[in-house]
């Protein structure tokens, strides 16, 4: 069945001499992986960069429910970013988002409202001119609300943060994983959205912290290539 959608490019790698196999979330059938002939060719009408993690494109694809890969026809920009390639602390949040939302979505599984989180965010990065130092921490806590675990507000006023259920708490257990203080704060401002200065080696716990709030709520994020998330939160 042929389709036209819009479509956020995640991942890809090299296939055979010319092509790529390419990871992408669409708008119309969710997480999909394609096959794109030729692209590394210089001949290819399609670009390269266009597979570039969070690339918003329109597509032409064919999908075939029995296959796990599917073929992708056309592909053309749909947003263009001018100064992508010109802020590098950009581009490495831009992977971390876009590997982050491979590795949580489900092939296959149509979801707007995410889809157009996700297409948001990357507008947001490539667009403002001045980026947010806590733009990937901010984007773990957001997307948690389409998964499913986002955290409880109801008792957001009490000083700890239990991982595992979470909650916020007035008191640490030996049961679950918790929020200290300190980064429990953090945390409370970043969901109000709030500006806030936090120190390197705190937001670098903080992300470890949030990785395992991920994987406390089945989504293992173990693989991700943590050097370069690092570097990402280096602002």
């Amino acid at each position: 069945m042929k389709y036209k959608s819009q479509a956020i490019s995640l991942t890809y790698i090299k296939n055979g001499d010319s092509s790529i196999i390419s990871k992408m979330l669409t708008k119309e059938k969710g997480l999909q992986t394609f096959i794109v002939k030729g692209v590394r060719s210089k001949k290819s009408k399609k670009k390269l960069s266009y597979f570039e993690p969070l690339r918003l494109l329109n597509i032409d694809a064919d999908f075939n429910a029995r296959k796990s890969l599917q073929y992708l026809g056309d592909a053309t920009i749909a947003v263009n970013f001018d100064n992508m390639k010109n802020k590098m602390n950009n581009s490495f949040i831009g992977f971390f988002i876009a590997e982050i939302s491979s590795k949580v979505v489900q092939e296959n599984e149509q979801n707007k409202m995410l889809f157009d989180f996700i297409w948001k965010t990357s507008n947001e990065l490539y667009s403002s001119k001045i980026t947010d130092p806590n733009f990937a921490l901010k984007y773990l806590i957001n997307l948690s609300r389409f998964l499913g675990f986002y955290p409880s507000e109801t008792e957001i006023k009490k000083p700890f943060f239990d991982l595992e259920s979470g909650v916020f708490s007035d008191k640490i257990t030996s049961f679950s994983p918790f929020l200290n203080k300190q980064k429990t704060t953090y945390l409370k401002a970043l969901i109000n959205n709030e500006r806030i200065l936090i120190p390197q080696k705190q937001k670098s716990e903080l992300l470890k912290e949030l990785l395992c709030y991920y994987k406390l709520h089945h989504y293992n994020l173990d693989g991700i290539t943590s050097h370069l998330v690092i570097e990402a939160l280096r602002q």
